[in-house]
């Protein structure tokens, strides 16, 4: 986005995780105005990683957040106070009062930034404002933030659902890892938690199913999982990619019905012959399979007919894959129908005008029922 170009709107549309996302996937440098619960708050950006921030807020000065991390005592705090005269200059003068070392300002700046953040994220009203420049104010340093670890932390201490329902949408909202999510894990430090709930989304789910799947209460799923959206490793899943996995997982379940009726008459055959010659029955098959054509031989390849000439599904539909055709449905009514075809001819062969061969046809007929 150009330079100088700037956009407002009202907190009570959007999140301020969301915002941040938004300018962390497009690389912006900005600067970020938020105006709620009586304080402005600037938070800096340079090529969508975060570098600083500031508040109005009285309790987000240096001194307040030293104070909290017990850094400071209540004394050294009260006399840094009464001397301070400018509040841009509070840390060069706790380094003049001895309270705190020249190389420890840059890691208690992180901190105050840190806090700045991590409180603004969890505003529920209010206006803000982003303005996409590089002129920042000339007392503003430049810190080592990880912004992505940064972000999930503030989501992480939201307690509002309303908050939360806002940033993550709909439940029945379809989500997928983004290209790469996987490998970004160890830089943007997820924990243990947000791994879990990332790896449920290895295929496109809901929120719903999800939270269904998840060994985290509801509300602590959905949260990461706003989180996830905010740092940019999760994103819409394509609705028709979806669609298409659905159609397939429903044909091959038709599939492996017509497979499943056609066993139950081949297990029907089979103990009608076995009945009639025993352990022969095993040669008898081998003669049935020599009725295949060339063609329909591949597709059974990797299994044999020693389970009461059942044919395996599982190898079927792995050798359908393997060959590449594209008419599933069609290719396997084929090989089973030339398969009942080979036990019809061979025990007409065997078996002609008795009452083995009237059972198998009336067998044959109650299948194309």
């Amino acid at each position: 986005m150009s330079e100088e170009l700037s956009i407002q709107g009202t907190l009570a549309e959007t999140t301020v995780p969301d915002l941040l996302r938004s300018l962390v996937r497009s690389v912006e440098t900005a600067i970020m105005s938020l105006e709620a619960v009586g304080r402005n708050d600037s938070i800096y950006f340079t090529e969508g990683k975060i570098i600083s921030a500031a508040s109005s807020d009285p309790d987000m000065g240096l001194g307040e957040v030293l104070l909290r991390g017990g850094e400071l005592n209540l004394q050294q705090y009260s006399q840094a106070m009464e001397r301070l005269t400018t509040p841009r200059r509070i840390g060069s003068l706790l380094i003049d009062l001895g309270y705190l070392k020249p190389d420890e300002l840059s890691r208690a700046a992180e901190r105050q930034v840190c806090a700045i953040v991590l409180n603004a994220m969890s505003y529920r009203m209010g206006n803000y404002t982003i303005e996409f420049t590089s002129n920042f104010p000339d007392d503003i340093i430049t810190l080592p933030l990880v912004t992505e670890r940064l972000i999930l932390d503030g989501v992480r201490r939201i307690e509002y659902w309303s908050l939360i329902t806002r940033g993550l949408g709909r439940f029945d909202r379809l989500l997928q890892q983004v290209p790469g999510a996987d490998t970004r894990t160890y830089n943007v430090e997820l924990d243990e938690q947000e791994s879990d709930v990332l790896n449920l989304l290895s295929e496109p789910a809901t929120v719903e199913s999800v939270c269904a799947r998840s060994y985290l209460s509801n509300f602590f799923t959905c949260r990461i999982l706003w989180g996830l959206l905010s740092v940019n490793m999760l994103q819409e899943a394509e609705s028709g990619a979806m669609d298409e996995r659905r159609a397939a997982e429903k044909s091959e379940y038709e599939l492996e019905g017509i497979v499943e009726r056609y066993n139950s008459a081949f297990q029907k055959i089979f103990g009608l012959v076995y009945q009639k010659i025993g352990d022969h029955v095993y040669d008898f098959i081998d003669r049935v399979v020599l009725h295949l054509s060339p063609d329909t031989l591949p597709y059974l390849s990797g299994m044999n007919l020693v389970n009461e000439a059942r044919i395996d599904f599982d190898q079927l539909l792995n050798n359908l894959i393997a060959s590449g055709t594209g008419s599933h449905d069609i290719t396997v009514r084929t090989v089973l129908n030339e398969l009942m075809y080979g036990w019809i001819l061979e025990v007409k062969s065997e078996f002609g005008g008795t009452s083995l061969e009237k059972d198998v046809v009336a067998l044959v007929n109650t299948l194309k029922r």
